[in-house]
């Protein structure tokens, strides 16, 4: 696609249609230019691996994704959203990227390896322009599959840390242990408050009350952390969230952006961006408790049927937060 040519999607387009379109011509139909027409100028994107700036850079991240994956595909699963075209739209686009590793990417040489993992892009649009976009990957999943190994990519992650973004980390951190968590209240219906259901769902994981976590969560729910890691049953999916206890100790979170759809006759889909810190006080992939800050950006969607979690797909980057215990 000629970097003259103009993109099919503009202000007056459904929201998902919008996304899913855009992401087609950029990525698919290889109309990264298009990137100048749908994101802002003086747009920023927020992720746990770097905070990007501006149109131009999110075009020569783009190009060397593809240099480095030249047939990745980027498949929708879901677009979930709120907002109006009078007061901006914000969607959370989950999809699963396939693509076979051609280029050198950071961790290392050309592998051949065809590769798969799920990336989550919550974006604020503004007269059809992206001006803002929360973007986590799973970088993990990534670098597993290319055969690099987690404790040397996390350093190498650390020791390429800007100095801006590790200020927005720490800036994070404060922010996130400054919350007043809401008033628990009783239980509420995923699709009559969907803010609040969020609220008591993340507590009772970060909190490990497990009552509130059963009541909130159906016996087969499942949960989704990677097209590679899936824990069947609610009992499997606290303990997913015991292990993370266990890491970091004593968790603050803040629930940062929620967006709801209703799902056929009885369900409903909520996204929510939320984040959490707490202290490196267990162990994690070999490496002893440092008492060092971890903070973690995450998005999750949950689909509720009959006003419970039936399947949760959460994703963030457990590489990056695997580097915060190497920083210096």
């Amino acid at each position: 696609m000629a970097a003259s040519q103009k993109g099919a999607y503009g202000a007056d387009d459904d929201v998902v249609d919008y996304i899913l379109g855009i992401t087609f011509e950029i990525w698919e139909q290889r109309g990264v230019e298009l990137i100048h027409q749908y994101y802002g100028e003086d747009c920023i994107v927020w992720g746990l691996d770097g905070i990007t700036h501006g149109a131009q850079e999110v075009v020569d991240g783009t190009w060397k994704t593809l240099e480095a994956f030249p047939d990745r595909l980027l498949l929708a699963e879901n677009v979930i959203w709120s907002g109006s075209r009078e007061d901006g739209f914000y969607s959370s686009h989950r999809l699963l990227s396939m693509a076979t590793n051609e280029g050198p990417t950071v961790y290392g040489p050309a592998t051949g390896v065809r590769i798969r993992m799920t990336n989550i892009a919550d974006c604020f649009i503004e007269d059809g322009v992206i001006t803002k976009e929360w973007l986590v990957r799973d970088n993990m999943t990534l670098a597993t599959q290319l055969g690099a190994e987690p404790l040397k990519a996390a350093r190498d992650m650390a020791e390429g840390r800007t100095a801006e973004h590790q200020a927005w980390i720490d800036a994070e951190v404060a922010r996130v242990r400054a919350v007043d968590l809401p008033d628990a209240g009783a239980a509420v219906l995923p699709q009559d408050d969907p803010e609040a259901f969020a609220w008591r769902v993340l507590a009772s994981c970060w909190n490990g009350d497990k009552a509130t976590f059963d009541s909130t969560h159906a016996p087969y729910s499942v949960l989704h952390r990677s097209p590679l890691r899936h824990y069947s049953g609610r009992d499997a999916v606290f303990g997913y969230y015991q292990s993370l206890r266990d890491i970091l100790g004593h968790v603050h979170f803040s629930v940062d952006h929620i967006a709801a759809q209703p799902f056929s006759d009885n369900g409903v889909d909520i996204a929510v961006r939320w984040t959490a810190t707490g202290t490196h006080d267990g162990d994690v992939m070999g490496i002893a408790p440092t008492g060092k800050p971890m903070f973690i950006l995450g998005v999750t969607h949950w689909r509720c049927i009959a006003g419970r979690i039936a399947i949760e797909m959460t994703v963030f980057d457990d590489l990056a937060v695997l580097s915060q215990t190497l920083v210096e």
